[in-house]
């Protein structure tokens, strides 16, 4: 996953130094793994695989003896959810496309009260989440920067090379992205001179 680079928090807080060095903007970075526990997800595998395991013992050429399918099939649902579990990028393309944006956002407005991106001098405080399983960014900003930035110049900053422009998938394109988020929040907000301290940590918030 992204966040797991070994690369990441040392390469992340080297950009966020850099953008902030140009811009007002206090630029505040939290990756966590996922989003969203999608437990249910990992159930209705493991119920399909049971299911499919028990039209193969009724339906099979193959004779089977029955006597231990009570407890097999339990146990092939049990080790098929747990399986995919642990299997993000499987289960990334089992969660709904409209499921995974809500739950990134929710979990992104939670880490913006958390980690009091609200609490700058002059209200400059962006948030930029970044979730590994769902594979996407999102932006939060406070008030400051949504007064002299639009939303139209922030949304069109590409983290990652597909279709899906807030899909990093590696860490060099998320630092891309970083990169060009720096250069819209310079233009729109830049430092003011004498005065642009560093309010908020660069270290990326790495969430367990």
């Amino acid at each position: 996953m992204l966040h797991t680079n070994a690369r990441f928090a040392q390469a992340v807080e080297q950009v966020v130094g850099e953008i902030e060095a140009q811009t007002d903007v206090e630029v505040v970075v939290v990756a966590a793994p996922q989003s969203g526990s999608y437990a249910d997800i990992s159930v209705l595998g493991g119920l399909l695989a049971a299911w499919v395991g028990l039209a193969f013992a009724l339906w099979s050429p193959i004779h089977l003896q029955g006597t231990w399918l009570p407890l097999e099939l339990p146990l092939l649902g049990l080790l098929a959810g747990w399986l995919l579990k642990r299997s993000p990028g499987l289960l990334r393309r089992l969660i709904p496309r409209a499921r995974a944006q809500a739950q990134v956002l929710e979990a992104a407005r939670a880490a913006f009260t958390e980690d009091v991106v609200y609490g700058t001098k002059r209200r400059t405080g962006l948030l930029v989440y970044v979730s590994a399983l769902e594979d996407r960014v999102v932006l939060l900003a406070d008030g400051g920067v949504e007064a002299h930035i639009p939303w139209g110049a922030l949304n069109a900053v590409r983290w990652g090379p597909g279709a899906d422009r807030q899909a990093p998938g590696d860490l060099d394109h998320f630092l891309e992205g970083l990169r060009q988020l720096g250069a819209v929040l310079a233009k729109g907000l830049p430092a003011v001179a004498g005065d642009n301290p560093n309010e908020i940590s660069d270290a990326p918030r790495i969430r367990p």
